[in-house]
């Protein structure tokens, strides 16, 4: 499962894990402290025997003759021949990976027995160091959110079915967004991990490169590209508040890390019948740098995810695929 972002990232049910915030700093408008561009360490291409390895190791015994790499972005896929709900993924070129075991059960009426959110922290943190998934650098992970999904039948009751930690990356007290550095386990009956989402790469520190004052835009022209932003992409019309201004570290899963502005925005529409709509949280990413050696391309990212919100209104789109699991906040 990948979560991408645009210039300004819609907060939708589309996935089954709950974002939060975590160590937000406010308006940057007179910060002292320096931002830098780290690269990631290079690491050799992996090959589909790495990929059996990890289905044995992550999913038990499972007929792999069905393993699929693309040939377009060396990325291996796996499905279960017995259980469509039994998956692994795993990118070829950086090591990123996925997995989810859910059976049939979970999609039930499996009363799971789940552990507390402390008890679940722990077993996260066991899984990953035992299964050598933990960062090197134990200071930069940080647990931001203890959640879960849920599910509820037609006439049934309520029913917990995971556990779901997220956890963010942090470097230079700031909060690293977008589609890596990010890890997320999910843990089911009886603290068993059934799933993970891991996009980690390690930090080459020793080149990181200070940015000059000189080399950023500054914060009053990210608030003008900002509203540019919002108007082209919603509607010249469209009404919104900024709720927090704040500068962040933005991994695109390309090669390298590097300091955005993130606008918190509540976009405020109307449907096409000219109804007020609930509000919606964005995330309003502008890149810090005049001329930034990796382009973000933050507006080619997800044209899903802006054409849902252009057409709130309109009828035969459902707002989930999951229409009976909820997710716990």
């Amino acid at each position: 499962m990948q979560v991408r972002y645009i210039s300004c990232l819609i907060i939708l049910g589309l996935i089954s894990i709950s974002a939060c915030k975590c160590n937000r700093q406010k308006s940057p408008t007179g910060e002292a402290g320096a931002v830098y561009i780290y690269e990631f360490e290079k690491s050799a291409p992996l090959s589909a025997d790495n990929t059996k390895k990890l289905i044995t190791e992550f999913l038990g015994n499972q007929q792999t003759n069905d393993l699929y790499v693309s040939k377009d972005d060396n990325v291996a896929y796996f499905v279960s021949p017995t259980d469509v709900n039994t998956t692994l993924e795993e990118d070829l070129n950086n090591g990123n990976i996925s997995f989810s075991k859910l059976t049939q059960a979970y999609l039930g009426d499996l009363k799971p027995q789940l552990p507390s959110g402390q008890d679940a922290a722990h077993i996260g943190e066991k899984f990953l160091k035992q299964n050598g998934l933990f960062p090197k650098n134990p200071g930069e992970l940080r647990l931001v959110h203890t959640g879960g999904l849920r599910a509820q039948t037609a006439k049934g009751p309520i029913i917990d079915k995971l556990v779901t930690l997220t956890y963010a990356r942090e470097i230079d007290s700031m909060q690293v967004i977008g589609a890596g550095s990010k890890i997320v386990v999910n843990i089911g009956d009886k603290g068993e991990v059934v799933g993970l989402i891991r996009r980690w790469r390690e930090l080459n520190k020793g080149n990181r490169k200070a940015i000059k004052p000189e080399e950023m835009i500054s914060q009053e022209e990210a608030t003008a590209m900002a509203k540019r932003q919002i108007a082209q992409e919603f509607g010249e019309k469209t009404a919104y508040d900024f709720k927090e201004i704040r500068k962040s570290y933005y991994d695109n899963n390309g090669n390298i890390l590097q300091p955005v502005y993130v606008f918190e925005t509540v976009i405020k529409m109307r449907s096409q019948d000219n109804n007020q709509v609930p509000p919606t949280s964005y995330l309003c990413v502008i890149p810090m740098l005049k001329q930034s050696p990796e382009p973000l391309n933050l507006t080619q990212t997800d044209p899903r995810a802006k054409e849902l919100i252009k057409n709130i209104d309109r009828p035969g789109i459902d707002s989930s695929d999951r229409k009976n699991l909820t997710n716990i906040d």
